[in-house]
C-alpha cells in the first residue's frame, strides 16, 4: 500500500513540475527571452584589465564568441593624433579562432551592450 502512495506521488509531482516547465517555455517563447531570444553583444572586463565585446555563454562554462577588442593605433605621421579601432580576436598574428574560454573568477564584470551602443554600430559595421 504504501509503495502505490509512493508512487502516485511521484507521479504527480513530475506532472506539476511537466506542467510548470511547459508554462514557462510558452510564456518565453512569446517574449522571446531565454532560451529563444538572439543572443545579446556584452562588455567583458577581465582582471588583467582587459575588455573585450561579444556574445557571452556562462553555462556550461564560460565562453565568450564573436570576439572584438579596442586596440589604440599610432600616428602614421607628425601632427596626427592616436586613435583606436576596433578589431576582431582573429585579427591577432597568431589568427585564433574568435572565440574565448573564460576562466570565471577572472571575469571583474559584465553587461549588455544598448542597441545604439556605438561598439555594436562598429561591430555591425566591421562585419559588412
Amino acid at each position: 500500500m504504501r509503495k502505490m502512495l509512493n508512487k502516485k506521488i511521484f507521479i504527480w509531482a513530475l506532472i506539476v513540475i511537466l506542467a510548470f516547465g511547459a508554462a514557462y517555455f510558452s510564456y518565453a517563447w512569446g517574449k522571446k527571452t531565454w532560451p529563444f531570444s538572439e543572443q545579446k553583444y556584452q562588455v567583458v572586463q577581465l582582471a588583467s584589465g582587459e575588455v573585450y565585446y561579444g556574445k557571452l555563454r556562462t553555462f556550461p562554462s564560460f565562453k565568450l564568441s564573436d570576439v572584438y577588442f579596442i586596440q589604440k593605433t599610432q600616428p602614421a605621421n607628425e601632427g596626427e593624433q592616436a586613435g583606436t579601432q576596433l578589431l576582431p580576436l582573429s585579427s591577432l598574428f597568431f589568427t585564433p579562432q574568435n572565440t574565448m574560454r573564460l576562466n570565471k573568477g577572472q571575469i571583474l564584470w559584465w553587461a549588455d551592450l544598448s542597441p545604439d551602443s556605438q561598439i555594436l554600430e562598429a561591430i555591425k559595421e566591421a562585419k559588412k
